[in-house]
């Protein structure tokens, strides 16, 4: 088969998307993959295990890929992004019987049973904790020959970065080097920067006119926000709110970024509005590592569930972000906030995500 005019190629053309070099090459790959799933028939002690490791710098279409092969597939599939796997496993972990001392393998042969393409969006590792747990899971989905893609943005080999921490993610890294065709994207564009802004929606600077414009535009955008209640639960825990609706919530920086978040709290969000605004982003804060963490992390989620985001800060959030001294993943920070204001994310539809314990 030529490159370029698999059956994956020829969904994006379908869709007028023109795919560049890197991205073809990706198309044949993960083509040829799918076409060597086994049977569930078949002895998949013969079987290969098969995966795919699509990584490259933020925008260059591994998300649009993966997708692609979600909605084509021709076996039954399941795609998940990294945070919301992290969730179901922990909160899966904490419910399951006190005798279940093989959590993890059990879990995975459910999902082998219920699918033959796995597909685990925005990879990554910064703890070692779950460098040891995505190494027993995903043996467990390969062994049981299911096709697992993988999208990242970081090389296998730089995975869990921190040199003393980063011999915990070499079984993994190995796993991933034996069993996964590893597949560059190195496109020179960042796709996400095609379109100009259809509004501004990153205000500055901070104080009452910025406010007032912030809470004009979440009325336009059909979100509109009441005063009050003074707070929220999330997880148990009150976080203060400036200002609440049926589709839209208001925090301020220091609220939702720099107290005892997590990505737990982020996802819940995501689930409960279609809309947020952050309000008051100083550099100061900014410049604090928990809390620059904690705002890639709310960004990452909202992106990723298609939902709006509108800021208020003291300077433009581009130069802020980039003044921010040895900041990781800001790239693609910046990437996804620079499509958010798109008109096509405006009008996407929320990607489907699921359950990891369905």
């Amino acid at each position: 088969m030529r490159a370029g005019n698999t059956l994956l190629a020829g969904h994006f053309s379908q869709r007028n998307v023109v795919l560049d070099a890197g991205q073809r090459r990706a198309c044949d790959v993960l083509d040829g993959l799918q076409a060597r799933i086994p049977s569930r028939l078949a002895p998949l002690r013969r079987a290969p295990a098969l995966g795919a490791y699509l990584w490259g710098e933020p925008g260059r279409g591994k998300t649009m890929l993966m997708d692609g092969l979600f909605s084509t597939a021709a076996h039954p599939a399941r795609r998940i992004h990294y945070h919301q796997f992290l969730r179901d496993l922990h909160r899966g972990r904490a419910q399951a019987e006190k005798g279940q001392a093989d959590y993890l393998g059990t879990l995975a042969r459910k999902v082998a049973q219920q699918c033959r393409i796995f597909c685990l969006d925005e990879f990554h590792l910064h703890d070692v904790a779950d460098a040891i747990l995505m190494e027993r899971f995903l043996a467990v989905l390969l062994n049981e020959r299911v096709l697992v893609i993988l999208t990242s943005n970081y090389a296998p080999e730089q995975l869990l970065p921190d040199p003393l921490l980063h011999r915990h993610a070499l079984p993994l890294i190995a796993l991933i080097g034996k069993h996964m065709s590893i597949v560059r994207l190195d496109g020179e564009r960042d796709y996400r920067y095609r379109e100009p802004p259809c509004r501004q929606h990153y205000l500055h600077p901070c104080g009452e006119a910025t406010d007032q414009a912030l809470q004009n535009l979440a009325h336009t955008l059909g979100m509109p926000l009441r005063r009050g209640p003074d707070s929220i639960s999330l997880h148990g825990r009150s976080i203060p709110v400036r200002g609440l609706g049926e589709d839209g919530v208001w925090f301020d920086f220091q609220s939702i970024c720099l107290g005892p978040r997590s990505h737990l709290d982020y996802l819940e969000i995501s689930e409960r509005w279609s809309g947020v605004i952050v309000s008051d982003m100083l550099q100061s804060q900014l410049n604090k590592a928990d809390g620059l963490r904690r705002f890639i992390w709310l960004v990452d989620i909202l992106y990723d569930r298609r939902r709006r985001l509108l800021l208020g800060g003291e300077r433009p959030v581009e130069q802020m972000l980039r003044d921010v001294p040895c900041a990781v993943d800001m790239e693609r920070t910046l990437s996804r906030l620079a499509e958010m204001q798109s008109a096509s994310f405006a009008v996407a539809t929320p990607l489907e995500m699921s359950p990891l314990c369905p």
